[in-house]
Protein backbone atom coordinates (compact mmCIF):
# COMPACT_ATOMS: atom_id res chain seq x y z
CA UNK A 1 0.00 0.00 0.00
CA UNK A 2 1.38 3.67 -0.90
CA UNK A 3 2.13 5.56 2.18
CA UNK A 4 -0.02 8.49 2.31
CA UNK A 5 1.18 12.01 1.43
CA UNK A 6 2.42 13.48 4.35
CA UNK A 7 0.37 16.55 5.85
CA UNK A 8 1.41 20.42 4.55
CA UNK A 9 2.92 22.01 7.60
CA UNK A 10 -0.20 24.17 8.95
CA UNK A 11 0.64 28.09 8.47
CA UNK A 12 -0.15 30.80 11.24
CA UNK A 13 -3.54 32.25 10.91
CA UNK A 14 -3.62 35.68 10.05
CA UNK A 15 -3.33 38.37 12.80
CA UNK A 16 -6.57 40.46 13.34
CA UNK A 17 -5.36 43.61 12.49
CA UNK A 18 -7.17 45.44 15.65
CA UNK A 19 -4.70 42.80 17.99
CA UNK A 20 -2.01 43.71 15.82
CA UNK A 21 -2.86 47.31 16.58
CA UNK A 22 -3.09 46.81 20.20
CA UNK A 23 -0.04 44.71 20.52
CA UNK A 24 2.21 47.38 18.77
CA UNK A 25 0.69 49.91 21.50
CA UNK A 26 1.82 47.90 24.40
CA UNK A 27 4.83 47.17 22.88
CA UNK A 28 5.20 50.77 22.36
CA UNK A 29 4.50 51.75 26.06
CA UNK A 30 7.81 52.87 27.96
CA UNK A 31 8.84 54.76 31.31
CA UNK A 32 10.10 57.82 30.01
CA UNK A 33 12.09 60.18 32.24
CA UNK A 34 13.13 62.51 29.85
CA UNK A 35 10.60 65.30 28.71
CA UNK A 36 9.95 68.22 26.06
CA UNK A 37 7.47 71.15 25.70
CA UNK A 38 4.41 70.08 24.19
CA UNK A 39 0.72 70.59 25.25
CA UNK A 40 -1.51 67.18 25.75
CA UNK A 41 -5.11 68.54 24.50
CA UNK A 42 -8.05 68.24 26.22
CA UNK A 43 -9.18 65.99 24.35
CA UNK A 44 -5.87 63.51 24.76
CA UNK A 45 -6.36 63.63 28.59
CA UNK A 46 -10.24 62.56 28.22
CA UNK A 47 -8.96 59.88 26.43
CA UNK A 48 -6.57 58.87 28.53
CA UNK A 49 -9.48 58.84 31.75
CA UNK A 50 -11.93 57.39 29.65
CA UNK A 51 -8.94 54.56 29.23
CA UNK A 52 -8.82 54.55 33.43
CA UNK A 53 -12.94 54.54 33.57
CA UNK A 54 -13.26 51.32 31.64
CA UNK A 55 -10.22 49.67 33.68
CA UNK A 56 -11.41 46.05 35.45
CA UNK A 57 -12.00 46.15 39.03
CA UNK A 58 -12.76 44.16 42.50
CA UNK A 59 -16.42 43.70 42.68
CA UNK A 60 -16.62 46.24 39.85
CA UNK A 61 -15.70 48.77 42.73
CA UNK A 62 -13.80 51.36 40.82
CA UNK A 63 -11.84 52.60 43.71
CA UNK A 64 -10.06 55.00 41.73
CA UNK A 65 -9.61 58.81 42.38
CA UNK A 66 -7.81 61.07 39.90
CA UNK A 67 -6.34 64.84 40.26
CA UNK A 68 -5.54 66.12 37.46
CA UNK A 69 -2.87 69.70 37.08
CA UNK A 70 -1.90 71.19 34.66
CA UNK A 71 -0.43 74.10 37.26
CA UNK A 72 3.72 74.76 37.02
CA UNK A 73 3.60 76.15 40.20
CA UNK A 74 2.24 72.57 41.62
CA UNK A 75 4.53 70.60 39.32
CA UNK A 76 7.60 73.06 40.84
CA UNK A 77 6.42 71.89 44.05
CA UNK A 78 6.09 68.34 43.19
CA UNK A 79 9.41 68.45 42.17
CA UNK A 80 10.94 70.02 45.13
CA UNK A 81 8.87 67.22 47.40
CA UNK A 82 11.09 64.61 45.81
CA UNK A 83 14.23 66.16 45.46
CA UNK A 84 13.97 66.69 49.23
CA UNK A 85 12.98 63.02 49.78
CA UNK A 86 15.82 61.71 47.11
CA UNK A 87 18.68 64.61 49.27
CA UNK A 88 17.51 62.83 52.54
CA UNK A 89 17.83 59.21 51.44
CA UNK A 90 20.90 60.12 49.81
CA UNK A 91 22.72 61.30 52.97
CA UNK A 92 21.28 58.34 54.86
CA UNK A 93 23.36 55.72 52.79
CA UNK A 94 25.22 57.62 50.29
CA UNK A 95 26.97 54.61 48.55
CA UNK A 96 24.14 52.28 48.19
CA UNK A 97 21.10 54.07 47.31
CA UNK A 98 20.59 54.14 43.83
CA UNK A 99 17.44 55.89 43.73
CA UNK A 100 16.45 57.77 40.34
CA UNK A 101 15.72 61.59 40.72
CA UNK A 102 12.37 62.88 39.29
CA UNK A 103 13.01 66.56 38.11
CA UNK A 104 10.73 65.48 35.37
CA UNK A 105 7.86 65.80 37.17
CA UNK A 106 7.96 69.59 36.80
CA UNK A 107 8.41 69.08 32.75
CA UNK A 108 5.53 67.53 31.28
CA UNK A 109 1.81 69.36 30.33
CA UNK A 110 0.14 66.96 32.66
CA UNK A 111 0.43 65.13 35.76
CA UNK A 112 -2.50 62.95 37.42
CA UNK A 113 -2.51 61.81 41.18
CA UNK A 114 -3.63 58.52 41.49
CA UNK A 115 -5.37 57.96 44.95
CA UNK A 116 -7.95 55.26 45.75
CA UNK A 117 -10.20 54.97 48.15
CA UNK A 118 -10.03 51.90 50.35
CA UNK A 119 -13.49 51.46 51.39
CA UNK A 120 -14.43 49.80 48.51
CA UNK A 121 -12.71 46.95 50.03
CA UNK A 122 -15.56 46.11 52.26
CA UNK A 123 -17.46 45.17 49.04
CA UNK A 124 -15.36 42.64 48.21
CA UNK A 125 -17.88 39.73 50.23
CA UNK A 126 -16.02 36.21 49.06
CA UNK A 127 -12.77 37.88 50.41
CA UNK A 128 -12.43 37.42 54.63
CA UNK A 129 -8.78 37.94 54.32
CA UNK A 130 -7.95 41.71 54.64
CA UNK A 131 -4.31 40.67 52.59
CA UNK A 132 -6.54 39.48 50.06
CA UNK A 133 -8.75 42.62 49.82
CA UNK A 134 -5.53 44.50 49.95
CA UNK A 135 -4.36 42.55 46.87
CA UNK A 136 -7.65 43.22 44.95
CA UNK A 137 -7.52 47.25 46.03
CA UNK A 138 -3.97 47.28 44.55
CA UNK A 139 -4.83 45.19 41.68
CA UNK A 140 -7.89 47.40 40.77
CA UNK A 141 -5.58 50.78 41.08
CA UNK A 142 -2.92 49.22 38.94
CA UNK A 143 -5.22 48.61 35.91
CA UNK A 144 -6.67 52.09 35.80
CA UNK A 145 -3.20 53.31 35.50
CA UNK A 146 -2.42 50.59 33.19
CA UNK A 147 -4.95 51.35 30.66
CA UNK A 148 -3.93 55.16 31.13
CA UNK A 149 -0.44 54.66 30.02
CA UNK A 150 -1.53 52.54 27.17
CA UNK A 151 -4.08 55.13 25.79
CA UNK A 152 -0.58 58.12 26.36
CA UNK A 153 1.62 55.72 24.38
CA UNK A 154 -1.40 55.03 21.08
CA UNK A 155 -1.41 58.82 21.26
CA UNK A 156 2.87 59.33 21.32
CA UNK A 157 2.60 60.39 24.80
CA UNK A 158 5.40 59.42 27.69
CA UNK A 159 4.33 58.09 31.26
CA UNK A 160 6.09 56.76 33.73
CA UNK A 161 5.21 55.09 37.07
CA UNK A 162 6.26 57.51 40.12
CA UNK A 163 5.32 55.76 43.60
CA UNK A 164 3.72 57.86 46.38
CA UNK A 165 6.16 56.46 49.49
CA UNK A 166 5.40 57.43 52.79
CA UNK A 167 8.11 59.98 52.76
CA UNK A 168 6.19 62.20 50.42
CA UNK A 169 2.40 61.36 51.39
CA UNK A 170 1.83 64.11 53.77
CA UNK A 171 3.13 66.93 51.47
CA UNK A 172 1.14 65.58 48.60
CA UNK A 173 -1.55 65.20 50.42
CA UNK A 174 -2.01 68.55 51.72
CA UNK A 175 -0.70 70.27 48.34
CA UNK A 176 -3.55 68.35 46.57
CA UNK A 177 -5.93 68.25 49.50
CA UNK A 178 -6.71 64.92 49.29
CA UNK A 179 -8.99 64.19 52.49
CA UNK A 180 -9.02 60.71 54.47
CA UNK A 181 -9.50 58.10 54.21
CA UNK A 182 -8.14 57.90 50.16
CA UNK A 183 -4.76 56.67 49.85
CA UNK A 184 -2.63 58.39 47.45
CA UNK A 185 -0.56 55.30 45.94
CA UNK A 186 1.16 56.79 42.49
CA UNK A 187 2.01 60.15 40.63
CA UNK A 188 1.93 59.82 36.65
CA UNK A 189 3.54 62.70 34.53
CA UNK A 190 2.16 63.01 30.53
CA UNK A 191 3.85 64.72 28.29
CA UNK A 192 5.85 64.48 25.07
CA UNK A 193 9.14 62.68 25.25
CA UNK A 194 12.26 64.53 24.65
CA UNK A 195 13.67 60.93 22.84
CA UNK A 196 11.84 57.85 23.23
CA UNK A 197 13.51 55.31 25.22
CA UNK A 198 14.68 51.65 23.39
CA UNK A 199 13.01 48.78 24.49
CA UNK A 200 14.65 46.86 27.01
CA UNK A 201 15.04 43.22 26.95
CA UNK A 202 12.20 40.87 27.74
CA UNK A 203 11.88 37.06 29.18
CA UNK A 204 10.82 34.56 26.38
CA UNK A 205 7.89 33.68 26.79
CA UNK A 206 8.27 30.17 27.45
CA UNK A 207 10.92 31.25 29.78
CA UNK A 208 7.98 32.29 32.02
CA UNK A 209 4.92 30.34 30.48
CA UNK A 210 4.00 27.07 32.06
CA UNK A 211 1.41 24.55 30.56
CA UNK A 212 -0.46 22.79 33.44
CA UNK A 213 1.81 22.66 36.13
CA UNK A 214 4.88 24.60 36.84
CA UNK A 215 7.98 23.34 35.22
CA UNK A 216 10.67 23.55 37.80
CA UNK A 217 13.44 23.93 35.59
CA UNK A 218 12.73 27.36 34.49
CA UNK A 219 12.40 28.22 38.50
CA UNK A 220 15.25 30.99 38.14
CA UNK A 221 18.40 31.07 40.96
CA UNK A 222 18.28 33.42 43.13
CA UNK A 223 21.71 34.94 41.54
CA UNK A 224 19.11 35.91 38.19
CA UNK A 225 16.42 37.98 41.08
CA UNK A 226 17.87 41.42 39.49
CA UNK A 227 16.41 43.96 37.13
CA UNK A 228 16.20 42.69 33.97
CA UNK A 229 18.34 42.99 32.24
CA UNK A 230 21.03 44.16 34.53
CA UNK A 231 23.20 45.94 31.96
Amino acid sequence: MAQAAKAAPSQPAAINPAVQTLMSVIQKRRSVRVYKSGKVSDAQLNTILEAARWAPSGANTQPWEFVVTRDRKKMKRIREIYDNEWRQRKREDPVNYKGLKKDYVGDVSVIVLACGDPRTKAVYLTTRQQADREKLFQASMANAVQQMMLAAASMNLGTVWVSVREEVEPELRKLFQVPEPLRLLWVVPIGHARSWPKAKPRRAVWDFAHMEVYDPKKLRPDSEIRPWPKN
